[in-house]
């Protein structure tokens, strides 16, 4: 029986992304490896994404979602304070948006020991949104939670969305656009965080900032929650290249006296 080999020069021949047929055979066993849990939610980092979500909901209809989305990668709550917001948060009573709100975080609340507000800065995307929803939909007060059932709506029932409802909107949209994300309600968040990063060019001073609004115990893991570490590490993986006949990054003549120097 002939021996399949991996012949390197085959590969180079489409950038190592496909093997020549016959180069070797297929699988004659099954093969495991223990892995550690992925993380089951993903930011949103392609703005072109973005506007494709927003652009599908409203041509759909589906103010409610639309607004859901916009508010929820604007201000970065968690779903569990999502749902709880009413119109009143964001609108006074002679019917302008505020400037910004307190919002008491659930979680924050159980797990600080300094309890304390976090204050939220309504911006321009979740104005137009709130104001789509509202010029869409009749028979709403300011007293209403932002996010109703649906059924609850049939029912004059002002109840908000669970966090399970959420996550399932959230996952069909993704199936619906066929989004290479993996969507869950900690997308809205994490796509807040990662945008808020790239926005400051990676400021440190950000990132604190980030890390104390996520109440993480370090940078590493803001960085890590929003998906910024991981970028980095795939880039450095991608960039190195050491053998390869296609890329060699010690090409800089001054780079090769001081390799020479240091003997």
């Amino acid at each position: 029986m002939e021996n399949n080999i991996i012949d390197i020069r085959m590969l180079r021949r489409d950038n190592g992304k496909k093997l020549s047929p016959g180069l070797i055979a297929p699988a004659k066993e099954e093969t495991h490896c223990e892995l550690a849990p992925e993380h089951a939610a993903e930011p949103i980092k392609s703005m072109d994404d973005i506007m494709r979500i927003s652009k599908y909901l409203i041509s759909n209809k589906r103010y409610r979602d639309n607004m859901l989305f916009i508010v929820g990668i604007n201000f970065g709550l968690r779903a569990s304070d999502l749902r709880m917001l009413r119109f009143s948060n964001l609108i006074n009573d002679n019917y302008t948006f505020k400037d910004s709100f307190p919002v008491f975080e659930k979680k924050t609340r159980n797990t600080r020991s300094r309890k304390q507000n976090r204050y939220i800065t309504i911006n321009t995307a979740v104005i137009e949104a709130v104001t789509l929803y509202l010029e869409n939909v009749k028979g709403v007060y300011l007293s209403d939670y932002m996010f109703r059932s649906i059924s609850n709506n049939g029912a004059l029932v002002n109840e908000p969305l669970t966090v399970r409802s959420i996550d399932r909107i959230l996952k069909g949209i993704a199936k619906d656009l066929d989004l290479s994300v993996k969507m869950s309600t900690h997308t809205l968040r994490k796509t807040f965080c990662y945008h808020q990063m790239v926005m400051s060019n990676n400021d440190s001073r950000k990132l604190l900032l980030l890390q104390k609004m996520l109440n993480h115990s370090s940078a590493i893991q803001t960085l890590t929650y929003i998906g910024i570490t991981s970028e980095e590490i795939e880039t450095a993986y991608k960039n190195l290249n050491l053998g390869s006949a296609k890329t060699n990054y010690l090409v800089d003549s001054v780079i090769e006296e001081n390799l020479s120097l240091m003997g």
